[in-house]
């Protein structure tokens, strides 16, 4: 899950992408009959690339509104497989499965390097991917590419980000009423994801939850507890959880300073970031944090205009790197401590102007925002349907909490989508009734430890492993940990002791 700032878009959080909001032409599926009253699981060619010593099956869920979702099944081969699959919940809202060449080939490979002995299934929910119908909007394209030119202020895009916006999701509606942005929930998801396991021939399953894909797991679980079906949810494993309550517009003040006070902290400790910062002397917590706030002050006076090239091959994109363009690029960084050295040459890169030296960090960053497999009106439309919008007081008052990066936050909460996609029906936290394991990276800035740790409080049933070097994603780093996932789906209920060098509750 990542957060953006800018860049047209109040907030958008996903697994591994910053969305800047592109939106790009998906293969269709064809048309089939479906009973509306019924959900539908159909087989179908597979529309990829793939080593096919391997057992794959290809189809699609047909929802009883008729959205059609792309489903893959890696079946595992393995002397001694389980008989009960692992169903992979991705970040986001709006983060696809990834159910091309490139991304089954990755699955492949972390199938094979986890070793749970397990069929793993994968399903574009709605908005995502292949799923269909689609959230687009060639408007709210041309937009974002026409800003990523221009140094324009961060209310100017969050205004126009917000207004171009609305009409898309106006206009959207009006060509198909299934785009109505209730039809995106996570509730909605999450009784998409049991009624493909009820289709398929499965007696149990187990999830495996990502960021944005935790709170899908918990929302499944709780409808699993109030109505059981037949193949029984067996367990789940959340990683960097993100409950009902958390998360959005409504933490964005405290998201943003403690994950940069992390940085601030973090870095400053690091030898390879000292020197980098400062070769002549050891550079403090108040040093690093002063550097990165001057760097902000100097783009805001004089932005640099990048030509940042196209990792996809297409034409490369003229980018102008001013303050908050550059806060949302080292925010990025900030998730993995292997990246605070680049945020570092960034840093002195805006001191020196020198466009080469900046270049690191933001162009993983502007590629990353263009990748096809996010979607961003997605995020939106379930992020909406899922929260209700605090009070204008209460926004106002954490902004006072945390004044240092103040600037960037006072506007969010007037230009969030969410006032014009008001929730109907928002998310509710309960505890799971099932065996659960909650992995936490200590220095994660966007589910922030304190987060698991109040979920494993409340809910009898879970474990909490905390990795202390570890940022977002903890299976993303720890390699310990993913190759022993098969130790917790195997017994669930028995305490998880492997890998427990580090802290443990």
């Amino acid at each position: 899950m990542r957060l953006l700032i800018g860049l047209g878009i109040a907030i958008a959080l996903a697994l591994s992408t910053m969305a800047v909001g592109y939106f790009y032409p998906l293969s269709v599926i064809a048309e089939k009959p479906v009973n509306e009253s019924e959900y539908k699981f159909i087989k179908t060619t597979c529309w990829f690339d793939a080593d096919w010593t391997v057992t794959i099956t290809c189809g699609e869920l047909q929802t009883p509104e008729q959205f059609r979702l792309a489903v893959v099944i890696l079946h595992n081969d393995a002397e001694q497989r389980r008989s009960d699959p692992i169903v992979y919940l991705q970040g986001g809202p709006g983060a696809s499965a990834r159910l091309h060449t490139d991304g089954i080939k990755s699955w492949l490979n972390w199938m094979r390097y986890s070793n749970t002995k397990r069929d793993l299934i994968l399903i574009d929910t709605r908005g995502t991917g292949r799923s269909k119908p689609a959230l687009v909007c060639a408007e709210y394209n041309q937009l974002n590419q026409q800003l990523l030119r221009r140094n324009v202020s961060l209310v100017e895009e969050l205004a126009q980000g917000y207004d171009v916006a609305a009409q898309c999701f106006a206009s959207s509606v009006q060509a198909n009423s299934l785009l109505n942005y209730r039809n995106f929930s996570t509730q909605k998801s999450a009784q998409d994801v049991r009624a493909l396991m009820a289709q398929l021939d499965y007696q149990a399953w187990n999830i495996l939850g990502v960021s944005y894909g935790t709170r899908l797991a918990l929302e499944i679980a709780l409808q699993e507890q109030q109505t059981p079906q037949a193949v029984k949810l067996k367990s789940m494993v959340l990683d960097s959880v993100y409950p009902a309550g958390f998360g959005g517009v409504q933490t964005w003040p405290q998201v943003l300073d403690e994950g940069m006070q992390q940085f601030f902290n973090g870095c400053s400790a690091q030898q390879e970031c000292i020197k980098k910062l400062n070769p002549s002397s050891a550079a403090n917590v108040v040093s690093l944090e002063q550097h990165f706030v001057q760097a902000l002050r100097n783009l805001q006076a004089n932005p640099m205009p990048l030509t940042i090239k196209r990792w996809d091959g297409e034409a490369p994109v003229n980018f102008v790197v001013n303050d908050h363009r550059f806060l949302s690029a080292a925010f990025a960084a900030v998730y993995n401590p292997s990246d605070w050295p680049a945020i570092i040459d960034a840093i002195n890169a805006v001191g020196s102007q020198r466009s080469d030296l900046l270049e690191p960090l933001i162009e993983p960053f502007i590629n990353n925002t263009m990748t096809s497999d996010f979607n961003s009106l997605t995020f939106t439309a379930v992020d909406c349907a899922d929260n209700p919008v605090m009070l204008e007081a209460e926004y106002t008052a954490a902004l006072a909490k945390y004044p240092l990066l103040q600037e960037y936050t006072r506007d969010q909460w007037r230009y969030q989508l969410c006032h014009r996609l008001p929730s109907d029906s928002p998310l509710v936290r309960a505890a799971p009734q099932l065996p659960t394991l909650i992995l936490a990276g200590a220095l994660d800035p966007i589910t922030p430890v304190s987060w698991a740790q109040s979920v494993n409080k409340q809910w009898p049933h879970s474990q909490l492993r905390v990795r202390e070097k570890i940022a977002h994603s903890v299976l993303g780093s720890d390699v310990c940990l993913l190759e022993h996932l098969d130790e917790f789906f195997n017994q669930p209920k028995m305490k998880f002791t492997a890998c427990a060098e580090e802290a443990e509750n």
